[in-house]
């Protein structure tokens, strides 16, 4: 994911969410992130617009964030 954050730097915001970290329950609950090797894609309108479970391919999510932001 740090990949994906340096190429989109000033276009998306990665978020990276500690399932440890208590202090990030809201955020968790409101994106339905119960366990780890979870990803969403929320829009500026704060849409969910994608998920992913398990194992993630660099490549496709960037494409779809790529598409996202043509829109």
């Amino acid at each position: 994911m740090r990949g994906l954050a340096e190429t989109f730097a000033g276009r998306v915001d990665v978020i990276e969410l500690d399932l440890d970290d208590r202090d990030q329950d809201g955020l968790r609950r409101e994106l339905g992130i119960t366990a780890q090797a979870q990803y969403v894609l929320v829009n500026a309108a704060d849409e969910i617009v994608g998920r992913w479970w398990g194992v993630i391919n660099e490549e496709a999510l960037t494409s779809e964030l790529e598409t996202l932001l043509q829109t």
